[in-house]
């Protein structure tokens, strides 16, 4: 073995001691650690919540039930949300709850300080748009738009189960569980030279040499793929048909055949490109189908009588 082979190897072996040491999973967690990505993910919801154009449109508000029938839909949407974090594995949890006080819980005070834990850590939110959209950053933060949650005659492309909002939830969740946009970030960042910005003036200097629709942008199909198989793994546990992400993202897929919920990956055609930030491909739904087969899944797509679709209907949104 050359030297250069043996200096190679004593250095990767002295990151992976230097990481267990520490109690990291990775370089990037050397740079950017979970508190810090629980500190961009707060400042990028207050920018969510003050309306800013730099990350939402023009007429786009965060979602504020009106009624009994929407704070039903609201209240159905964040249970489901947290039936998913229940199964996310303890060794997973652990690289996302920083040690600092950052969390806080939905009903406390917005400025109060608490812990994080396995029950604070995420938020599930839904935005007001007519974009047809869902999204993931940093610190547990989810947004839904409204325009997915709905499928009617106008909207042909939205959740038609509660299949297919689990799905695509644990997809979301799952990109947060991989770390995929801290990932992103210091790719990005290392190359604007950013870095120092990340640890310390916070999220501000870095929308403003990444752009603030930075988190907005679409992930790398590695990355989808892996948030796919994280997707699979929660709602294999929980007992809901993981069929949905297949219904979902094979919606458009001129070559998906339903009967056998497989697709030409040579004759792929979508028209869910407004999906831009999850590209629907047919190998996603393919891999998707033979997870299925594999695990011997039968469960049902909605389990109650009272349908996700009947609850969004009833909101009115």
């Amino acid at each position: 073995m050359s030297n250069k082979w043996k200096f190679f190897w004593v250095v990767s072996f002295a990151l992976v001691l230097f990481f267990q040491a520490c109690g990291m999973h990775s370089w990037e967690e050397l740079l950017v650690s979970a508190a810090d990505e629980k500190k961009m993910g707060r400042e990028f919801d207050s920018l969510v919540r003050d309306k800013n154009k730099d990350v939402m449109s023009s007429g786009e508000e965060l979602f504020s039930p009106q009624n009994d029938a929407q704070q039903e839909l609201y209240d159905y949407y964040r249970a489901r949300g947290k039936e998913i974090v229940k199964v996310i594995d303890k060794k997973d949890m652990e690289t996302l709850l920083p040690k600092e006080k950052l969390c806080r819980n939905n009903t406390d005070n917005r400025n109060e300080k608490v812990a994080c834990t396995k029950d604070n850590f995420f938020e599930f939110k839904i935005i007001k748009s007519k974009q047809l959209n869902a999204f993931a950053v940093p610190g547990g933060y989810v947004y839904f738009y409204t325009e997915i949650l709905k499928e009617n005659n106008t909207n042909k492309n939205g959740f038609r189960s509660e299949s297919e909002l689990m799905s695509v939830l644990g997809h979301e969740v799952g990109h947060v569980v991989l770390h995929h946009s801290r990932e992103s970030i210091v790719k990005q960042a290392a190359l604007a030279g950013v870095i120092d910005a990340l640890l310390g003036d916070g999220i501000g200097s870095v929308l403003a040499q990444l752009g603030a629709n930075f988190w907005l942008l679409g992930n790398s199909r590695e990355n989808e793929s892996e948030a796919d198989v994280k997707g699979f793994e929660y709602t294999n546990k929980i007992g809901i048909s993981s069929e949905g992400l297949s219904d979902f993202f094979s919606r458009g897929l001129k070559s998906y055949n339903p009967a056998t919920g497989q697709c030409d990956e040579k004759k792929e055609g979508s028209v869910m490109d407004a999906f831009s930030t999850h590209p629907p491909s047919c190998s996603r739904v393919n891999d998707n189908k033979r997870r299925m087969e594999k695990a011997h899944q039968n469960f049902p797509k909605d389990r109650s009588e009272r349908k996700f679709t009947d609850i969004v209907k009833a909101a009115g949104i």
